[in-house]
């Protein structure tokens, strides 16, 4: 396939830029580099001016580099930018014509795919339902596995029919389904043979069982006539043995018994009748005679219980005065023991009013000493002290004056009462101390 030249619309002007090249670029780096090499001495002034100079003149270089590539790159990056603008322009231009055409040719393709997916779907179902009839065919004994010799022998028949394949088109499985049918028609008729003997079984089984049912049938009516003469004889001796039954009752249950028996007829026995009228009129005898009995029993039992009440209440009265009597005499008891409790209690009380007494006049005589006791301490104080100031006088003065009328002073040594007075003062003041 030959390639086609593409020819671009509306294609941008050539424009020459001119590159510019940098005259002595190497010769001044190797400049710098060689200026580089030189060591700066940074402390001396003449040598930090040198290395200040040195950085000067790289900045310079740097900003003068930047800027030539600033200046030529301008243009190029105006040139990129409306190349990028008219190919942005071109491709959407040339999408406008482009697609509806692509879109037909895709739609065709889709038509296509689906066409071949359909015909693929197709002969898929086509396929299933020739593998589902063949498998209805090969699967079609499993549904006559129990089926009666009627429905076993109708499926034969319609398999052994023409009509059975010919009502529809086998195509390229007509061999197989013909195969499927015989594989079918040799189950089906081992089936058959199978349902036959299954129903000579149950032919044979039911004989047995219908046999089986009559002989139940004789044994059930049989135990049912034995049951029956087996409760006639448990009735003729339930009445045979009533008397015995009622030993040690009393007239009221006998007396039951005997209406009891008395309602029961003869004619419910069938053929024991005779056996059952003579075991009802023997027991009916018998039970009279121990109705007989024990109406003496209740009577001599009555009379019994008469005395023994009797008894028991002349045995309570006794009791009863007895229990009285000694009621009484606990009363008696009690009202004396009372009294003496009252008399005691009493003289009790007068006792402790007596101490009551004497203790309030022995704590009056007491309190009654102890004031006189107080006054008498009182005085004698007052005496003291005015026997002390007397004495206190007597010590300041030679004696009395006039005593003895004859103008001569009576000295304090003639009178005995001072010396009784200092007595009686050293006496108190030595008996304080």
């Amino acid at each position: 396939m030959e390639t086609q030249e593409i020819e671009v619309l509306d294609a941008a002007e050539t424009t020459s830029v001119a590159v510019l090249k940098y005259d002595g670029i190497e010769a001044g780096l190797a400049e710098l580099r060689e200026a580089s090499k030189e060591a700066f001495d940074i402390s001396s002034k003449e040598g930090n001016k040198a290395a200040r100079e040195f950085v000067q003149r790289c900045v310079s270089t740097r900003t003068a580099a930047q800027e030539a590539y600033t200046n030529w790159n301008q243009p190029v990056m105006a040139i990129q930018k409306k190349a990028r603008e008219q190919r942005d322009y071109i491709i959407e231009e040339v999408k406008k014509v482009e697609e509806p055409v692509y879109d037909q040719l895709k739609a065709e393709e889709r038509r296509k795919e689906e066409e071949r997916i359909a015909k693929a779907k197709a002969e898929s179902d086509r396929i299933k339902a020739h593998q589902a009839c063949l498998n209805a065919i090969a699967t079609l004994p499993l549904g006559f596995l129990s089926a009666s010799v009627a429905d076993v022998a109708a499926a034969i028949r319609d398999l052994e029919s023409p009509e059975y394949l010919g009502q529809r088109d086998w195509e390229e499985y007509a061999e197989q389904a013909a195969a499927a049918v015989d594989t079918a028609l040799t189950t089906m008729r081992g089936h058959l043979a199978n349902a036959k003997a299954r129903e000579e079984l149950a032919t044979l089984r039911a004989q047995q069982e219908a046999e089986a049912a009559a002989r139940r049938a004789e044994e059930a009516k049989a135990e049912a006539e034995r049951k029956r003469v087996a409760r006639i004889k448990e009735r003729i001796h339930a009445i045979e043995t009533a008397p015995s039954t009622c030993i040690g009752l009393g007239v009221k249950q006998i007396q039951q018994r005997i209406e009891s028996l008395a309602a029961e007829a003869a004619d419910d026995f069938d053929e024991f009748q005779a056996e059952a009228g003579a075991a009802i009129e023997a027991a009916l005898g018998n039970l009279n005679t121990m109705l007989a009995a024990a109406r003496d029993q209740e009577e001599l039992a009555q009379l019994r219980a008469d005395k023994a009440r009797r008894e028991r209440e002349e045995a309570e009265a006794v009791a009863r005065k007895a229990r009285e009597e000694q009621e009484a005499k606990a009363a008696a008891e009690r009202a004396e023991r009372e009294v003496e409790a009252r008399r005691q209690a009493e003289a009790r009380a007068a006792e402790e009013k007596r101490q009551r007494e004497e203790a309030e006049a022995r704590r009056k005589h007491q309190e009654a000493l102890a004031a006189a006791e107080k006054r008498a301490r009182d005085a004698a104080q007052v005496l003291l002290s005015a026997l002390t100031g007397m004495l206190a006088i007597v010590d300041d003065s030679e004696g009395v004056a006039g005593y003895h009328r004859n103008g001569e002073v009576a000295a304090w040594g003639e009178f005995e009462e001072v010396s009784a007075a200092r007595d009686a003062v050293a006496q108190a003041t030595g008996a304080a101390a």
